[in-house]
């Protein structure tokens, strides 16, 4: 803002123009004012109250904790990890390590029945397989057609086998490693050469090998009762686009598109009719029905935090719905079972804590702070789709089982700089999908790509991932 003082006049005559000047600078002051409340709001904008990441947070300086008087390490009493003892049956090698047969005293050492078992892991040699086929070329005698031999079925026609192309598909995406760091590390573990055009079509081998695959899962969440649906940006060609995910307890769906709008929204998600859709209040999701929604409460307390820290009567407020909100979720966390419907006592505190909340939210609508009037406006739109998850239909109140499914991709987002063509995009929704869902089932993600990739080799249905509870 441009405070334009010297076009008032401060050396006022009458007492008219005194009055006119204390007018002039009463309207300056307020909208300094206002201007100084919207620079400290973003000024104290955090991953608390805001939907920044943590690594954006401001470092404070730590203050130096005392010293507890504690010895470094584990504590007495802890509770000691030991690995498992592997089944005989499963040992590769067993060595029996006997005492001397005779004692220096002349006696002879007789051996007991105790056996102490030492068990010590360690990884084979790396080193990679090669097989030659020798693809024979021929002429017939008689006519002079020609002829030539064909590789066995299930054999690819690329230079690496299915295990390197489902180890490659991994590390580039679990894993998180640029090509170039693929290829060191296969140069460095197995000394197998490759170079980084290989493995970029090792991931589009993959990618096909995972395209039914997909397809099958983006068809299945349009049917699951509850999905959380969550969106962040994902570059393409370096140029703006954005990764969906739809979330649904044992699977879930990536979706690397070229738009955050509702026509994407209804894609995924599909006819919401008969289930509930989990999502924050991004405009997208406005053709939802209220019956079908559930906000996430996650963000809510985000906005209440925000609020809390403002002065005067905002910030009243913005305590006040922090209060409501922890007697909410104790409430939820401590008496509420999932699936179960609430009758009597419990009911009664449930509607009690609604009629608190909304009586503070209704309270913000004119607490004369224009953005907390805003904050208020907003959620008191969604007021019919907050309370889903006291249902008794097994309801998550946030969206944060699809924030932790896109965390990974972020992660992956943040060091590759996103993908450089269609082609790369449709890699990482498929192989992101596989490996999340396989993450969700307890299932062998390695194994799931080395089985997809020699049916695709040999031309079989791909395995399912979608009917595995």
């Amino acid at each position: 803002m441009n405070v334009e003082l010297d076009k008032i006049n401060l050396s006022p005559k009458t007492l008219e123009d005194a009055v006119e000047v204390i007018g002039q600078l009463v309207k300056i002051v307020i909208d300094l004012k206002k201007e100084n409340d919207s620079l400290r709001d973003q000024l104290n904008n955090n991953s608390s109250n805001s939907s920044l990441p943590p690594s954006r947070d401001f470092k404070k300086k730590k203050t130096p904790k005392l010293k507890s008087g504690r010895s470094r390490g584990a504590q007495t009493g802890h509770k000691a990890f030991r690995r498992n003892i592997v089944p005989a049956d499963q040992v590769d090698a067993m060595v029996d390590c006997k005492p001397p047969a005779q004692c220096p005293c002349g006696g002879n050492v007789r051996l007991d029945n105790k056996i102490r078992t030492h068990q010590v892991f360690e990884i084979p040699l790396p080193r990679y397989e090669v097989t030659e086929y020798r693809i024979y070329r021929g002429c017939c005698e008689a006519c002079n057609v020609r002829y030539q031999g064909k590789l066995p079925a299930g054999v690819t026609p690329k230079g690496f086998g299915s295990r390197a192309l489902a180890m490659v598909g991994l590390l580039t995406s679990k894993y998180r490693l640029s090509k170039r760091l693929v290829k060191s590390w296969f140069q460095d573990v197995y000394k197998m050469p490759i170079c980084i055009g290989s493995v970029s079509n090792a991931e589009n081998t993959v990618s096909k090998s995972l395209k039914t695959i997909h397809e099958d899962v983006f068809a299945a969440v349009k049917k699951e009762p509850v999905v959380n649906v969550d969106e962040t940006g994902h570059r393409e060609c370096n140029k703006n686009g954005w990764a969906w995910v739809v979330g649904a307890p044992t699977f879930s769906c990536f979706a690397l598109r070229k738009s955050r709008g509702k026509k994407i929204a209804k894609e995924l998600i599909g006819d919401p009719q008969g289930r509930t859709i989990v999502t924050d209040r991004y405009p997208a999701y406005h053709f939802l029905p209220p019956e079908n929604h559930q906000i996430c409460w996650a963000h809510l307390k985000r906005d209440f935090q925000k609020m809390s820290e403002r002065s005067g009567k905002a910030g009243r407020i913005g305590r006040a719905l922090q209060r409501t909100y922890d007697q909410l979720f104790i409430f939820w966390k401590n008496d509420c079972n999932p699936g179960e419907k609430l009758y009597g006592k419990k009911r009664r505190r449930v509607g009690y804590l609604k009629r608190k909340m909304l009586k503070g939210l209704f309270s913000g609508l004119h607490c004369g702070h224009a953005k907390t009037e805003r904050t208020c406006e907003n959620i008191l739109g969604y007021q019919r789709s907050l309370w889903h998850f006291f249902d008794g239909r097994d309801i998550p109140p946030t969206n944060n089982h699809a924030e932790r499914q896109l965390r990974p991709l972020v992660i992956s987002k943040k060091l590759t700089f996103g993908t450089q063509s269609d082609r790369g995009s449709r890699f990482i929704e498929r192989i992101f999908t596989v490996t999340l869902s396989c993450a969700q089932q307890g299932r062998d993600v390695f194994a799931f790509l080395h089985d997809a990739l020699n049916r695709h080799f040999h031309g079989e249905k791909a395995p399912q991932l979608v009917s595995v509870t």
